[in-house]
Order: structure tokens, then C-alpha cells, then sequence
């Protein structure tokens, strides 16, 4: 099925575009956070939207390019679950999100049994919060859904 692009951006960039301004929102809202416990999702975030805004400039260039060509699907499905990602974490904070995350990719994507994506969650969220928040002494973010109110 060939789709038109709308306008001057190509239609599969509209994702892009999505996920490069919901990386920008994450980002400002990094700056709430105290000094110490900004500096890793700042950092991660300040990649991941370069990134993407180098991804959106490379997509603009290219708005002739066919959307059927071979690795186009692969292409689609890892953008979409980098964005399921961003949005976990961004809902339930930096250690808990990347581990639910983690049990979706290795049950859905790669196929796994439920006990190894369950258990290989639980050890990836609880090495993540020892290693960057007990470790250190420093909380991590704690995501707009488990914010606690106050």
C-alpha cells in the first residue's frame, strides 16, 4: 500500500516527530528533579533526543525513499517499542519501568515463556535500583504515575 506524504514530512516521520517531543517533554520535566538524581535521565534523555532529532532530520531528507523496502518493518517495530520504553519510564520511573519493559520485549517480541521474561524483569529492576539509587544514596525518578502526592 503506497501512502502519500502529508505536507513537506513523510508519513512514517510523523512517529518520529511524536516520539522526538515526548523525549523533549521528558526532558524538561528532569528539571524538577533534584541536582543529584537529574543528572542520569538527563543525560540518557539529551542522547536519546539527539538522536532522534538526528533520526527525524535523516527522514525529512529522504522523503522519496519506499516505505516497502526490505527492513522497513524491522525499522517501524524497533521505533515503536524505543517509544514504548520512553513512555514506560516515563510513567513508572527509572526502575520500574525499564524492567516492565523489559518483560513485555522478552515475552511478546522474542518470544519467551512468562517465568524467564518475569523473573529476567525483576532482576533487571532490582539491579537498577540498587546499582543507581542504594549504591549511591541518590533516588531515582519515580515516575508520573507512582509520584507520591505532597
Amino acid at each position: 500500500m503506497n501512502r502519500r506524504p502529508r505536507g513537506n514530512i513523510p508519513t512514517g516521520s510523523w512517529l518520529t516527530l511524536a516520539f522526538t517531543l515526548l523525549a523533549g517533554a521528558m526532558l524538561a520535566a528532569t528539571f524538577n528533579l533534584s541536582r543529584p538524581s537529574a543528572w542520569v535521565p538527563q543525560a540518557v534523555l539529551s542522547v536519546t533526543l539527539g538522536l532522534l532529532v538526528w533520526q527525524l532530520i535523516a527522514e525529512l531528507r529522504s522523503q522519496a525513499a519506499d516505505a516497502n523496502r526490505p527492513g522497513a518493518r524491522r525499522a517501524r517495530s524497533a521505533v515503536a517499542w524505543l517509544g514504548l520504553l520512553l513512555v514506560v519510564t516515563w510513567l513508572l520511573g527509572a526502575a520500574a519501568g525499564p524492567a516492565v519493559f523489559c518483560l513485555c520485549w522478552l515475552h511478546w517480541h522474542a518470544g519467551e515463556r512468562w517465568p524467564p521474561s518475569l523473573a529476567i524483569g525483576a532482576v533487571l529492576g532490582l539491579a537498577l535500583w540498587l546499582l543507581f539509587s542504594v549504591l549511591p544514596g541518590v533516588p531515582l525518578y519515580p515516575g508520573a504515575m507512582l509520584r507520591l502526592p505532597g
